[in-house]
């Protein structure tokens, strides 16, 4: 695991600095006025742009990633999905057993009063909000990603879309900043502990593609 984090230091403590300044702003403003800072500005544009790039958190698009991965190196798709089913999991127990009382932003705000602003053609929820299961599946998916590549440009690419992704979140009004880095948390610490396991597995198949192994089987 310290080759991992060696060889990705520079996405590391890029995610670290934002992670520590999101922990001190949210330590300041408190989780109210942190959420409206946020979701203060809205315009048409953008309002459409998050609904898009929030989608980079389906759990399908991930799953259509680490499908697709297996037809370039079975290790690279099953790191993916064995990320997905296992972050998916904790984010869901979390959630529903643990979390079970955590309130939606919109239900939330509007216990206190405050009726916070909605986009249309957007579903809002009211329960299950921490933490994030979109935010954790973005980490894991993208920083997958970036644990397979050697450039740190694409590194850094797949770290702003992550965090694009998990701000997408909050501007929606679906989920608060604490919920959002949870999900980054667990979302990195699941697919960095995947892809250790997989890197450990010598198997030569594993280096195959999926599709060299079905002809290989109908030789």
């Amino acid at each position: 695991m310290l080759q991992v984090l060696s060889k990705n230091r520079i996405l590391i403590t890029a995610y670290l600095l934002i992670l520590i300044s999101s922990l001190i702003l949210l330590g300041l403003l408190g989780k109210r006025e942190t959420h409206l800072l946020f979701t203060h500005y809205h315009s048409a544009f953008v309002d459409g742009l998050m609904r898009l790039l929030t989608c980079f958190g389906d759990g399908i698009f991930m799953v259509i990633t680490g499908v697709f991965l297996l037809f370039r190196r079975i290790r690279f798709g099953l790191v993916i999905l064995s990320s997905f089913l296992v972050s998916s999991l904790l984010v869901q127990l979390l959630k529903r057993f643990i979390f079970a009382d955590c309130q939606r932003p919109v239900a939330w705000f509007h216990e206190m009063g405050i009726e916070i602003y909605r986009i249309g053609g957007v579903e809002y929820h009211s329960a299950f909000s921490f933490p994030s299961g979109h935010t954790t599946t973005a980490f894991a998916l993208f920083f997958g990603l970036a644990f397979l590549v050697n450039n740190y440009r694409l590194k850094i690419l797949f770290l702003i879309l992550a965090v694009i992704t998990g701000f997408s979140r909050i501007y929606l009004s679906q989920h608060f900043l604490g919920d959002a880095l949870a999900g980054s948390i667990i979302g990195i610490f699941t697919v960095l502990v995947m892809h250790v396991l997989f890197e450990k597995q010598h198997s030569e198949w594993l280096d195959k593609s999926i599709i060299s192994l079905i002809r290989k089987k109908n030789v």
